[in-house]
């Protein structure tokens, strides 16, 4: 009765880590996204990179869509003043564009806050948001400083 007992539970430990290595599972929350500024602060009409951190939170390997990936510069009063271009998703929505993580990988993404884009925004401070294929599904907020130019 041990031996059969032994046996099983190898049986279901061994079946649960074949889980972890096998065929990438589509799963959006397990998708943590975070966003940083660099450099948190812009002189108008100067660029700046927005660095989104995608990271898998679990021990199985997780597919989402690589389209759209997105970022959006928000003012206080929550309009939106910039972003990246979603043009490209345009074209690929004909086509299924996977990213697949490992298990508990990161991938980091850089985008361009583009001049013409600071060129048009007043001074001040502004939050950025990263979302991942679904609005709903995006970061919390950093803040980048928009200065007047000299």
């Amino acid at each position: 009765m041990r031996q059969l007992y032994l046996t099983a539970l190898l049986a279901v430990l061994l079946s649960a880590c074949k889980d972890s290595t096998g065929a990438p599972i589509h799963d959006l929350d397990a998708i943590r996204v975070s966003v940083r500024v660099k450099p948190g602060t812009v002189v108008i009409g100067q660029p700046t990179n927005v660095v989104l951190t995608l990271r898998n939170s679990v021990a199985h390997p997780v597919e989402i869509s690589a389209c759209p990936i997105y970022f959006w510069v928000e003012g206080s009063s929550g309009e939106i003043v910039g972003g990246s271009n979603l043009m490209y998703c345009i074209a690929a929505t004909l086509v299924y564009q996977p990213m697949r993580f490992r298990p508990l990988e990161t991938k980091t993404l850089t985008f361009v806050w583009l001049p013409g884009e600071t060129q048009t925004v007043p001074a001040g401070t502004y939050d950025v948001f990263g979302w991942v294929n679904e609005p709903t599904h995006h970061s919390t907020a950093a803040q980048v400083t928009v200065l007047p130019s000299e």
